[in-house]
């Protein structure tokens, strides 16, 4: 078969659109752990998407419910969290934003539709990847041309005002992320010596009252055996 011609990146392209655009991750916003994904032949993409996935469950629920970053290389991640799923693509900057967030929607629609009763019972990395992968890439290959008459009568509708979602660099809430988590085992670290010094300050204090009730108890005994002696020999 002839060979795809390529972008400036170097990735393979078709009519002009990179091959790469909606690289999809669904995952699991409680813990992070992935559900399905895409192929995709930018290992760095993965990398950076399950560093994402973790500091958002290290900071869930309180993470913004969709957002955009700035990944470099001209490209973004665009994510929604919908009923504690996170829906997250990649994509060129020259794709549209709003048309992104309306294939993530639909991906959150149709695997919540299909799959919603299971999510709780996913206790397994890609547990839903068999049954969602080809629906999944139904979706894509939808939306993949933005100028298709379809895609662009959905941008027109600009349902979702999706111009005021904040765009972030992804290297500083990847620092973040590792701030929080240092503090995270800080705080474990603390609460272990916490546990610790308590056992040690019963065990000092039965040390205590051992001393102090020594005689007490000696005497007892001592006494107790000479009643034994006197009236059970």
């Amino acid at each position: 078969p002839p060979l795809l011609p390529k972008n400036k990146a170097g990735r393979t392209s078709c009519g002009g659109i990179s091959m790469e655009n909606l690289t999809t991750f669904l995952a699991r916003a409680d813990t992070g752990m992935l559900l399905v994904e895409t192929m995709t032949t930018q290992s760095s993409w993965r990398s950076q998407a399950k560093q994402l996935l973790r500091s958002f469950s290290d900071s869930y629920p309180d993470t913004p419910s969709r957002r955009s970053f700035d990944i470099g290389d001209g490209y973004l991640i665009h994510y929604i969290i919908e009923m504690s799923v996170v829906y997250m693509t990649i994509a060129e900057k020259s794709y549209p934003k709003g048309l992104a967030f309306q294939f993530l929607e639909d991906v959150h629609q149709r695997f919540t539709t299909d799959h919603g009763r299971a999510i709780p019972t996913y206790d397994r990395p890609y547990a839903a990847q068999q049954v969602f992968d080809m629906t999944l890439d139904k979706i894509r290959r939808q939306y993949f041309d933005p100028t298709s008459p379809e895609n662009v009568k959905k941008m027109e509708q600009d349902i979702h005002a999706i111009h005021n979602i904040m765009v972030s660099n992804i290297q500083e809430v990847l620092k973040r992320g590792e701030k929080l988590e240092k503090m995270s085992t800080l705080s474990q670290d603390l609460m272990h010596e916490s546990k610790r010094f308590e056992r040690s300050a019963k065990y000092m204090n039965f040390q205590v009252w051992l001393r102090q009730m020594g005689f007490y108890i000696g005497g007892g005994l001592f006494i107790v055996l000479v009643l034994y002696w006197r009236f059970f020999r």
